[in-house]
């Protein structure tokens, strides 16, 4: 029985310009994650008020102009470093009491957004449901980090179980638990920023997934082997 081949694909990542918090450049993390063995790299630029407030242009398409423009160039780094990028982002929901949740979002296009109110308007079962309508892979990002609120379960595909931001807690071990309790898919990632992180996280994937469409159906059909805290399992 042939072995199938794998590479250790981000999930979680972030550069300057997109988000207010990072301050990587797309050339910086491709050269980083290159050294560190990645064989690919998911970008999840926040897509909220506060970051669109600063983007460029006056209306929602502008600001996606320059959204999906910082993909472009994020995709043309790792490709040249023969790395495959992927497109996904991480979406902030707000509620009546101003604690906020966010959901990290695989497998869409940009017509997805483009098409559609700002996400960042929506309740969370008015995402999912928007999500899991077209196809969207849909699971909350460091569900158990302080002033985070824990999204409803039923209104989510997975959830991120491991974040290796070096910074807040984000109580790893409650997510697991959360994640097993309501079988929700498991994901990990680094929640990459800046050029001192060391990416710790991601999950392994076959060879074969080469497009967002495939890491899409992958992450639906399989519960893909994690990396966390740099170690498989």
């Amino acid at each position: 029985m042939c072995e199938v081949k794998t590479f250790k694909l981000e999930m979680h990542a972030h550069i300057a310009g997109g988000s207010a918090c990072a301050k990587a450049t797309e050339e910086e993390l491709a050269g980083i994650y290159a050294a560190h063995g990645y064989g690919g790299v998911t970008l999840t630029t926040h897509y909220c008020e506060d970051s669109f407030s600063l983007y460029p242009g006056e209306t929602l398409k502008e600001k996606l102009d320059f959204y999906f423009g910082l993909y472009d160039k994020f995709r043309a780094a790792l490709e040249k470093r023969g790395m495959r990028p992927f497109l996904g982002a991480e979406v902030r929901v707000y509620d009546p009491e101003d604690y906020f949740t966010e959901f990290l979002l695989y497998g869409f296009d940009k017509a997805f957004f483009y098409d559609n109110p700002p996400l960042y308007t929506l309740t969370q079962r008015e995402l999912f449901e928007l999500c899991d309508g077209a196809g969207v892979f849909m699971a909350q990002s460091h569900p158990f980090r302080s002033k985070i609120k824990l999204g409803y379960y039923a209104y989510m595909h997975g959830a991120e179980v491991f974040n290796g931001h070096p910074r807040p807690n984000n109580r790893n071990p409650l997510a697991e638990l959360f994640a097993e309790s309501y079988d929700l898919k498991k994901i990990a990632g680094s929640d990459f920023h800046e050029v001192e992180f060391v990416p710790n996280a991601g999950i392994l994937v076959p060879e074969n997934i080469d497009t967002d469409g495939a890491l899409k159906a992958f992450l639906f059909a399989e519960q893909p082997a994690l990396i966390k805290d740099g170690k498989i399992g």
